[in-house]
């Protein structure tokens, strides 16, 4: 009975050190597996933040041909007019139209491969210079190149700088930079104006002139070249009355012709006439030497090449030149 009654309370004795050793093994379990997901976490945030903060070899880029996948950061940009707009991005392009003598990018260009005019491009040098992106003005241009690489059709010619800055920013994947180019643009707009103010220089009237074989060509309207972006929009001069009726009526690039007999009408207190290689001499004319602004040299030449383009690289430049001309003309 003795023994028994021994066995007994050895038996139950061992239940309750074995159910004693279950319950801290089970807490032991408890304590492990609490600080197992935070070390876990730990390991997988060491190893996950250097993929998460790696930028994505492409990206999907809405244009009006619809969405398409270009590079993240383009390497190797094929650009058809909108030079300047894509080296104010300070992008130096794989390749480029052809860039007329006297443009503001001539020099940062002239080791770049040229294309042809940018309405012809050359299919087969692009093809040899292997672009990640390419960006053209038109529909024509498009379907040409748009089987080599990534083509982006910008809306170039009917955008208004702004929307033209955003669109290439965007194709570049410089979005960022796009406030800040056009911001400190517009600021110097704003000086030059105000240094023309204060030479008494801001309310003269200006025509901006080309050509002088039997006629005249008279710019007339604010978005020809030659200028007249600078001149008539952004520093806001005016021309004589009868030019500047044309100009305000104007919805695209206008110009007209006009006879040397009644050109002096048209010529206001400043004029500029676009220069290149060729031009027509006007030295010995007499009506045209006759005319005050010209007689009285308030006559300005302007590079073709230079006022020929209206990207934003093209037109800080053009603000330069045109601003400094019209303060020399009170030294």
């Amino acid at each position: 009975m003795v023994s028994v009654a021994r066995r007994k309370v050895f038996m139950l004795s061992l239940l309750c050190m074995m159910m004693l050793v279950a319950a801290c093994s089970s807490g032991d379990a408890g304590t492990r597996d609490k600080a197992t997901p935070a070390a876990s976490g730990e390991q997988v945030e060491a190893t996950e933040t250097p993929a998460g903060d790696q930028e994505p070899a492409t990206r999907m880029l809405e244009t009006v041909k619809g969405n398409i996948e270009v590079p993240t950061n383009p390497q190797r940009v094929v650009v058809l007019y909108m030079l300047g707009d894509v080296l104010a991005f300070d992008v130096t392009p794989a390749g480029v139209s052809g860039v007329y003598q006297g443009a503001a990018f001539e020099q940062d260009l002239a080791d770049v491969p040229k294309l042809g005019e940018w309405f012809e491009p050359n299919r087969e040098v692009i093809l040899e210079l292997n672009p990640d992106l390419i960006i053209v003005p038109s529909e024509e241009t498009y379907q040409i190149l748009k089987d080599i690489a990534p083509t982006v059709l910008l809306n170039y010619f009917d955008a208004p700088l702004e929307e033209r800055i955003r669109q290439v920013g965007e194709a570049l994947g410089k979005e960022s930079q796009v406030s800040a180019l056009l911001e400190a643009f517009y600021l110097k707009v704003e000086d030059g104006k105000q240094r023309l103010a204060e030479a008494g220089l801001l309310d003269k009237t200006v025509t901006i002139v080309e050509g002088g074989k039997g006629s005249m060509g008279v710019v007339a309207s604010k978005d020809y070249g030659r200028g007249s972006q600078i001149i008539y929009e952004y520093l806001g001069m005016k021309a004589p009355d009868i030019l500047q009726q044309e100009i305000d009526a104007a919805t695209g690039a206008n110009g007209l012709d006009i006879s040397f007999e009644t050109l002096e009408s048209y010529i206001g207190d400043i004029v500029f006439r676009s220069s290149y290689e060729g031009m027509f001499d006007l030295s010995d004319h007499a009506i045209w030497n006759n005319i005050p602004a010209v007689k009285e040299g308030r006559l300005i030449e302007i590079s073709f090449g230079l006022s020929y383009y209206n990207d934003i690289f093209s037109l800080d430049k053009q603000l330069d030149f045109i601003v400094d001309s019209l303060l020399s003309l009170k030294e």
